[in-house]
């Protein structure tokens, strides 16, 4: 027989196994599939059960907050009356607040004006509450011919034990549901623990406080979650999955049409024998069209390809007579070049991860066992002792050293991502150079080398802070490398309308191999074990980054290992604006007793501020969350008001907006922000809430201070 004849009985023949193994392949990609689709809905519904807890939650913690109030701790029942009924006002969906004595003796509605004659309660959920003694979420019940549900909270107030509750209109849920934007066609379902609908998204109205359907019940009295086949309250044939909250024991249901479900096996089963059938015509025509001429090339190519997944030498044909094979010859040994240079690459990434982790947790390690050691001096010290002032002063170092360090880490993912932006104003390139340098003396990083500074005067157009981080790390990166006894030159000059700051260091200098990518990120020069030139390899990508941010350069010149170092740095001079005659700071005066507020949860950071805003004149006040915080900045009305972002009750973003819409003083109050959190997203938020100022902590006290008096006297 001929070729296309041998080639078109040998393609029957081959396909035979494979036409047997496709049809058994698409059943079990079928399965898969529609085993996957019956996950996703699981882990959907699992999604939605935990945000109908988190909502409840919520419930119970604001319930917590008010019972730690002032009024009822102290048993001031009307002083409660009116925290309850503000309170109130800002939860959209409590109807009323009410505190009930364990026999269900109401003393307390918020439905009511104090003093009202209460009648005695419903006891449900009382019993259970306070044997737990623990929060309770109520089932949906009728009240006032609507449907609502409870949360219960036991409350210790003194010999006095009482039932805190509030009742809650189940809307909090549909809304919940609905913005979870199920498909049009699904059904999702809140079902308190006796199995009634609080709130659905298909009919929601009229299904509201009916039973489950029969199916679902039945599930639900055997198991607290999975995925069965059954009806819906109306009848329609479902596919559902559910899952029962062990805390709350209400259960989250999504019903699916099972025309959806069934759908999935039918439509990949009909997609795979298209595809089989299209494979299968192709491989005829092939058959038919090749020859024996192209066979041994295929089966070379073919055994190229497996090679290349084995990563061993590949060796396709490459004098094959059909142009194709000819290119995919070429394919082939492109992509195993490919496949080795990006396995190459893996591995050099993945060296280069385990470095940086290496060093830093290195560069941690350092300044936390400092800062340890300091600290136990302090606590065996004796106040006014050298050692104690050794130890802060070591305290002071290390912190600053820590804050600079996760500085660098944040901002070289924003430079090299282009989302840091600057905020350019004339600048004294002079003074940011002469006074980094005497930092870096003060703080060690220059001791014992010879540091030559020569500033002649030059104005710059750059963002203070971003220059300072410049300068920092070039001479930093100068005083790493160049060990005690050696020479460091500090040269800042103009010309040719440029800044220009060269530093030459007589340090291990730079081998031909690192030059080139001495501002790559992560790049360092060889370490000796005792890694005196420490750092993350960051410092002068930032140096390079910042640099070309504000139109200069900087380069780098070494003549080699044990030659030292030259760096050069330009950026673009600018005239000495007229009002750049500044005055050195002298001490700090408080010009009158002002009041400010600090609103801070963390306890020690907190008596912390506090000990200094007083060491330095002012009347201070404090709050431990944001509701305290409102209530105290209005009743005293505070010059200032120093609020951490991240509060409990209501975060500091909603403390600064409640002070600017509130009464009184809070529209011109000072109003600055304390996060760690330092990026522009977050500045822009607190800008809009109403915030004067942002600072990113750790805060030095004295800036703190002359910047709220300097805010103050310009009001």
């Amino acid at each position: 027989m001929s070729l296309r004849s041998h080639l078109l009985l040998l393609t029957l023949v081959a396909l035979l196994p494979l036409a047997v193994f496709g049809a058994g392949a698409t059943l079990w990609a079928a399965d898969r599939e529609r085993a996957a689709f019956e996950e996703g809905a699981r882990q959907r519904t699992l999604a939605l059960l935990t945000a109908v807890d988190t909502e409840l939650n919520g419930h119970v913690e604001t319930l917590r907050a008010l019972a730690s109030s002032y009024g009822l701790q102290t048993g001031n029942l009307a002083s409660f009356h009116r925290q309850a009924l503000r309170l109130l006002a800002t939860q959209d969906n409590w109807r009323s607040i009410v505190l009930a004595l364990p026999s269900g003796q109401r003393v307390l509605d918020t439905s009511l004006p104090f003093g009202s004659p209460l009648s005695v309660m419903d006891r449900t959920g009382f019993d259970e509450t306070l044997a737990r003694n623990e929060p309770t979420i109520g089932n949906l019940s009728p009240q006032e011919s609507e449907y609502r549900f409870s949360v219960l909270l036991p409350v210790q107030s003194g010999d006095v034990a009482y039932v805190l509750m509030v009742i809650v209109d189940p809307t909090t849920l549909l809304r919940l549901l609905t913005a979870q934007r199920l498909p049009g066609d699904w059904v999702g379902t809140v079902l308190d623990a006796n199995s009634r609908v609080v709130a659905r998204t298909f009919n929601p109205e009229a299904t509201l406080g009916k039973p489950a359907s029969r199916s679902l019940q039945d599930v639900l009295a055997t198991s607290a979650e999975g995925w069965f086949r059954g009806s819906t309250i109306e009848g329609a044939d479902v596919y559902a999955s559910f899952h029962q909250s062990p805390t709350t024991g209400w259960t989250v249901a999504v019903g699916i049409p099972a025309a959806v479900v069934e759908a999935i096996r039918s439509d990949v089963i009909r997609l795979l024998a298209i595809g089989l059938a299209f494979a299968t015509g192709l491989a005829l025509l092939l058959a038919a069209l090749y020859s024996r001429r192209i066979s041994r090339p295929i089966k070379a190519l073919a055994r190229s390809a497996k090679a290349i997944g084995w990563g061993a030498p590949v060796c396709p044909p490459t004098d094959a007579p059909v142009r194709e094979v000819r290119d995919v010859s070429r394919a082939l040994l492109a992509s195993a070049q490919g496949f080795n240079e990006r396995e190459e690459k893996l591995r050099a990434a993945d060296q280069a991860k385990d470095e940086f982790l290496a060093m830093l947790g290195h560069e941690l390690r350092n300044p936390l066992g400092a800062l340890s050691s300091a600290t136990q001096v302090l606590n065996v010290a004796g106040y006014g002792d050298k050692d104690a002032k050794d130890a802060i002063s070591i305290l002071s170092r290390q912190v600053e050293r820590m804050a600079r360090l996760v500085d660098d880490l944040l901002d070289v993912g924003g430079v090299i991502s282009g989302k840091v932006r600057l905020q350019p104003a004339p600048l004294d390139f002079q003074r940011v150079v002469t006074q980094v340098a005497q930092n870096l003396r003060r703080a060690s990083v220059l001791k014992g080398r010879e540091v030559t500074v020569e500033a002649e005067p030059v104005w710059i157009d750059g963002d203070e802070t971003r220059v300072e981080q410049i300068v920092f790390n070039v001479l930093e990166n100068a005083g790493k490398y160049t060990p005690v006894g050696g020479k460091i030159s500090i040269r800042l000059y103009r010309q040719a309308g440029k800044a220009v700051l060269e530093v030459t260091d007589t340090g291990i200098g730079m081998s031909p191999e690192l030059l080139p990518r001495v501002f790559d990120l992560f790049a360092q020069g060889q370490r000796s074990i005792d890694r005196n030139a420490s750092g993350l390899g960051i410092g002068l990508t930032l140096v390079k980054r910042l640099t070309e941010l504000h139109g200069g350069t900087v380069t780098a010149v070494s003549e080699g290992l044990d030659r030292g170092s030259h760096f050069t740095l330009t950026l673009p001079a600018i005239e000495m604006p007229d009002h750049a005659l500044r005055q050195r700071r002298g001490p700090l005066h408080i010009r009158e007793l002002r009041k400010v507020l600090l609103i801070e949860d963390n306890e020690d950071a907190r008596h912390s501020m506090m000990t200094v805003l007083r060491h330095y004149g002012y009347r201070a006040f404090e709050a431990a969350d944001g509701f305290e915080g409102l209530a105290t900045a209005d009743e005293l009305q505070p010059d200032a008001a120093i609020i951490d972002i991240g509060l409990p009750q209501y975060d500091g973003y909603e403390v600064a907006k409640r002070l600017r819409a509130g009464p009184g003083r809070g529209s011109e109050m000072l109003l600055i922000a304390l996060t760690g959190y330092g990026g522009l997203e977050a500045r822009q938020k607190a800008k809009d809430a109403g915030f004067d100022e942002y600072l990113v902590k750790p805060v030095s006290p004295r800036e703190l201070a002359e910047l709220i008096e300097l805010r103050l006297d310009a009001r």
